[in-house]
Parts: structure tokens; sequence; C-alpha cells
């Protein structure tokens, strides 16, 4: 059966009100276990509760928040080891995902070398642009494997985990660290080395897991 106009329109708010609670997660305005108000984010957005409650349950599907205890929703939280298993997923799908790269054509890695380079110019600015280009640079990088379902998947783990990459994120030697890597990364395309790529993305992602788990486990 078709949505009414008044069901069409509760969709397209709920939609615009999980893009901005997902905003306020990645930029650290919500932390990891801190009640979400639906109220105030209602009256942000000038919307009613109906659709931001839609959007939280959307958001609980995605793992990004939980249910409180006390009613309502928190940002979801994850313990270190619970983080050391998505990383362990991570690791897995990204391996076999970049397993599947070939010849990589030109214009792929003029694009990657252009959204590193994007990256480098903001190293001073620990950004949400920053980290969009970020995540852009990996996932047209996993894009490469033709295997959009398992990139898919790997893309939910990255949501999981978005709050608490933002410790190592701020930091500029980290930042300075990940343009570095990414280097690394697109020179393994250019020569069509695999197990190289492989590695370079174990030792990449292998810092950030250590950064993030060590912080966890040290509150």
């Amino acid at each position: 059966m078709p949505e009414t106009p008044t069901q069409a329109r509760t969709t397209s708010l709920a939609e615009r009100a999980v893009l901005a609670l997902r905003e306020l997660v990645h930029d650290g305005v919500l932390l990891p276990g801190q009640p979400i108000r639906q109220a105030a984010v209602a009256e942000q957005l000038g919307i009613s509760r109906v659709p931001v409650r839609e959007a939280l349950k959307n958001l609980e599907s995605e793992g990004l928040v939980e249910p409180s205890p006390t009613g309502g929703f928190v940002v979801a939280r994850l313990s270190a080891d619970e983080l050391s298993q998505i990383y362990l997923m991570r690791r897995l799908l990204e391996t076999e995902l970049l397993r599947r790269v070939s010849s990589v054509p030109e214009a792929e890695l003029a694009a990657l070398t252009e959204l590193n380079g994007r990256m480098a110019e903001l190293i001073d600015n620990p950004s949400r642009e920053l980290r969009q280009l970020n995540q852009e640079f990996h996932f047209r990088m996993f894009r490469l494997s033709g295997l959009p379902h398992v990139v898919a998947e790997t893309a939910r783990l990255w949501e999981k985990t978005s709050p608490y990459r933002l410790v190592y994120s701020t930091e500029r030697a980290a930042r300075v660290r990940i343009v570095a890597d990414h280097d690394k990364l697109i020179d393994a395309l250019r020569r069509g080395d695999v197990e190289r790529l492989i590695q370079f993305m174990d030792d990449h992602r292998g810092t950030g897991e250590q950064d993030v788990v060590s912080v966890l486990s040290h509150p």
C-alpha cells in the first residue's frame, strides 16, 4: 500500500533527524552513554517528537544508540572487548575487500590522491570535513573490490565505532600519521602489490585501535 502524504512527510523528517543525530555523535557533541533529549532535538530541528523517535529507532538498528534503562535512548557504549571484536571483524572484511582489488584505473588513483591532498590541507583543523574525507578515502578504496554487500557491512562497523575514533583524530600527530599512511596505501595500489596493501592497512587500522582501546581500558 502506498504511503499517505502524512506518512511520507514523517519519513522525510525522520531521515532529516537521523542525519542530524548522526552528525552530533560523529562530532562528539553527543558522547557514548549520554542521554538523547528528544524534546531538545525536536526543537532544534523545528519538528515534532514523532520523527525524532522514528530516527532513534533507525539509529538503534545501526547500533549507534541504545535504549536507556530509565527510558529514552543514549548514545551506544562499547567496552574495550566489544571494540576489539569490531576491529577484528573490520580486519577480516577489509582484508577480503583489498584482496579483490586488481588493476586500479589511473582515474581512481588520482581521485584517492586528491582526497588525501585535501586531508593534508586540513591537518591543523580537526573538522567534520576532515573526518568525512578520511571515510570517503577508505570507502572509495574498498569499493574497488566490486563487493557492495561486504562494503555495506564494513560501513556498518565503522558507524558503530564513530564516537570512539574521535579519540585519536583530535591529535595533530595522529592526523599527520593518517595522511602519511594513506600515501603508502595509494603507492601499494599503484604498484598492484596487494600483500603490501593489506599489511599497510593492518598497520594503519591497528594503530587507531590501540589508541582507542587504551583510552577505554584506562578511564
